[in-house]
């Protein structure tokens, strides 16, 4: 009997190929025989990742069409297979084709372990591994919209009557402490608005060994084998041997499989409401996000505030439109609030919390000022949200509720003037991430706000700045420079 399990995400880039391959190899490493199908369409297929040995395409019939043929590869012992011909297709093509293809899919005495991964699959597609699969491991990250991605499509999933074993995992984590809050917060949505419990699979951290081996074609597993991200995807496999699934009323032979995807890919696909999925929709898991609205948060969750793109200047100018923007909705709210009798809130005082918030806000309008002192603008993207944190990890923030705002400048490298301003902090901490990264990390004594600046050659500069609200969410425009760059 061959378990089929099927890697996917809501969202791009949360790493489900690189997971693919390296659970599968570890399989291999533990006698079992293992294989992967991706999509040859996916943006990046795993022939692009691994430095394999040379394809071979299994041709129907001698005037077959080579592109609709199924590729088989290998690496280390892993089955690496694909076929020309997109899944979506399949119930249009040739019987005889089809039914070849299906037939070369396997090998003599049947596989152990078959992982599907939906990489670049169009939502259809996606659906009906996920459906047809004994196992689906549904891969999120800490980013929020990854986050609200596979809310939606676990919603999905329930309303076209999924019924294997449905578990997340949890890709990426840069801060350990943060994958306990995201599990917790996510888990409860999922239990509250679908009466489902999702089963936590594990974490995998965020780790520069990943980039390297990809850059070596390699697996990481192969090339980094006490790197902190191959310890965590051993306990992966480690957790999948301990939950196999005893019964699943569905496919398990790979020929059931195929039999069985080409049924459910011609089926509907209801969403929330009854509306239908369109067939046309863009070869992405996110047509299905955009098409399923995720609830909001009954307790206080991560809530996006503001988001701006441009300039720094356009940032200023953006600032005085919503300065008064914003005055204007405080008395509109006071005046609703006021006819219900409630008080209306107390000005904060100048007291040490005030003086450490505005050291930190005036260290972020210094590093600005210096990153942007260049004949052209540089564009930038600003995202302001309010989080909650309940952790108590002593080496991070305290637990509250934070605005964080996140900065993204596509300045090549910091300006030596903005590496000087960061090192004269006493307390700062600086460390290398991955690839040529340079990370600095500033946490006030009370652990109440939190700076980090990310130097990156390749993608920009990234800043992150959390600071605490001591009372109600009130949202404070940072202090810009005054002196901006012409233009």
């Amino acid at each position: 009997m061959t378990r089929i399990m099927t890697i996917t995400s809501a969202v791009p880039a949360a790493g489900k190929t690189q997971l693919a391959i390296n659970l599968a190899l570890e399989q291999v490493r533990r006698g079992r025989q293992s294989a992967i199908f991706y999509a040859r369409e996916s943006a990046s297929p795993i022939t692009a990742l691994l430095d394999i040995q040379a394809p071979v395409t299994l041709l129907r019939r001698e005037d077959d069409a080579r592109e609709r043929g199924l590729l088989r590869s290998g690496y280390q012992g892993v089955d690496i297979l694909s076929c020309g011909t997109p899944l979506h297709e399949w119930p249009l093509i040739q019987a005889e084709l089809r039914a070849g293809c299906i037939r070369d899919m396997d090998v003599q005495e049947g596989y152990d372990d078959f992982l599907i991964d939906t990489s670049g699959m169009d939502p259809r597609s996606q659906l009906a591994c996920c459906r047809a699969s004994e196992a689906v491991t549904l891969v999120m990250t800490p980013e929020p919209g990854s986050q609200a991605g596979a809310f939606a499509l676990i919603r999905v999933l329930q309303l076209n009557g999924y019924t294997g074993s449905l578990s997340l995992l949890i890709n990426k984590v840069r801060y350990p402490a943060d994958s306990k809050e995201i599990y917790e917060n996510f888990s409860q949505l999922v239990l509250d608005h679908l009466g489902l419990t999702v089963p936590l699979l594990g974490c995998v951290p965020a780790d520069e060994a990943v980039a390297n081996a990809q850059l070596a074609r390699q697996a990481c597993t192969a090339l980094y084998p006490d790197a902190p991200v191959t310890a965590g995807l051993f306990a992966l496999v480690d957790a999948l041997d301990e939950g196999r699934a005893e019964f699943f009323p569905g496919p398990q032979t790979l020929a059931d499989l195929w039999q069985t995807l080409i049924t459910l890919i011609q089926q509907p696909v209801t969403l929330p409401g009854g509306v239908l999925l369109e067939d046309d929709s863009v070869v992405a898991s996110s047509a299905i996000v955009n098409q399923v609205a995720t609830p909001a948060h009954d307790e206080p969750g991560t809530t996006e505030l503001l988001k701006f793109s441009g300039t720094l200047s356009g940032l200023a100018a953006t600032q005085g439109r919503l300065r008064h923007t914003m005055g204007l909705l405080r008395a509109d709210l006071d005046a609703f609030m006021a006819a219900t009798g409630d008080a209306t809130l107390a000005p904060a005082t100048p007291d040490n919390e005030a003086l450490r918030r505005q050291r930190m806000t005036l260290l972020l309008a210094r590093l600005l000022d210096e990153i942007t002192i260049v004949d052209t603008p540089q564009p930038l993207r600003l995202q302001v949200s309010e989080t909650r944190l309940s952790n108590e990890d002593p080496s991070w923030l305290l637990a509250g509720r934070y605005l964080k705002y996140s900065f993204t400048i596509a300045a090549p490298v910091l300006t030596e003037g903005a590496h000087a301003l960061l090192r004269a902090e006493e307390t700062l901490s600086v460390s290398s991430g991955s690839g040529d990264e340079t990370i600095y990390e500033l946490i006030d004594a009370q652990r109440h706000h939190y700076l980090s600046v990310i130097d990156d050659p390749l993608n920009g500069v990234r800043i992150q700045v959390w600071l605490k609200v001591a009372t109600g969410p009130e949202l404070k425009m940072l202090p810009l420079p005054q002196q901006l760059p012409a233009g």
